[in-house]
């Protein structure tokens, strides 16, 4: 059965925000204008409580062979949930050919405040700031959600030898896109990155286009 785009969405640069999506919907993440990361988690759209977790998603993948901390297929929840949130049904760029395991994306935190100081750029805008601006789009504060486990959509970062964090630009290309099918009720909680100081956007923040699709079951 062929689906169709039931929302269609221009995220803007350097922004965050919510969509909610029904069990069986797809969420498609698209790069609209080239190299850029999106930061992203998912909540249960009828409890806020479950939260996805990269950690146990990333290890569980490692155990199973279908992946890691740089390429995810399925999405679970945390502790004490541990449910099957979300999967990955189309990954072009995750999926290796550009990269192998390591260019698709990365299971990690986002930056915050304190971190860009570190890196000497105070008061830039973080994806933490927009983190804080999306939850409060559906009442919930910052200090209620562990929003530092999440999908590094496209970010090519790694752990070096030295135990450092190294990036590179996405491998990543205008056009492409990635798929998540919601195995429950979700909502999706994202930070378009506003980063222009490292690799991880090219050095230019851009906007993405962000579309749910469905069928006549699941409108």
């Amino acid at each position: 059965m062929s689906l169709e785009i039931i929302k269609n969405v221009i995220a803007p640069k350097a922004r965050g925000g919510t969509l909610r999506i029904k069990r069986g919907q797809i969420f498609r993440v698209i790069a609209h204008e080239g190299k850029q990361v999106l930061d992203l988690t998912f909540l249960n759209a009828n409890d806020y409580r479950e939260q996805y977790a990269s950690e146990l998603s990333a290890c569980i993948a490692s155990i199973k062979g279908e992946g890691g901390y740089y390429r995810l297929s399925h999405l679970y929840s945390k502790p004490p949930f541990e449910n099957l949130m979300a999967t990955v049904t189309d990954d072009i760029v995750g999926a290796g050919g550009r990269g192998g395991e390591r260019g698709g994306h990365f299971m990690m935190c986002h930056c915050s405040n304190r971190l860009l100081d570190h890196l000497g750029f105070p008061g830039t805008r973080t994806c933490s700031d927009n983190f804080a601006d999306a939850f409060l789009e559906i009442g919930l504060k910052q200090e209620e959600v562990f929003d530092e486990s999440i999908f590094n959509i496209w970010m090519q970062s790694w752990v070096a030898e030295d135990g450092g964090m190294a990036s590179l630009p996405p491998l990543v290309e205008k056009g492409d896109s990635i798929d998540f099918r919601a195995e429950m009720d979700l909502m999706a909680v994202y930070s378009v990155c506003p980063d222009e100081t490292s690799p991880c956007n090219d050095f230019k923040a851009k906007p993405l286009k962000l579309q749910i699709l469905g069928n006549s079951d699941n409108r």
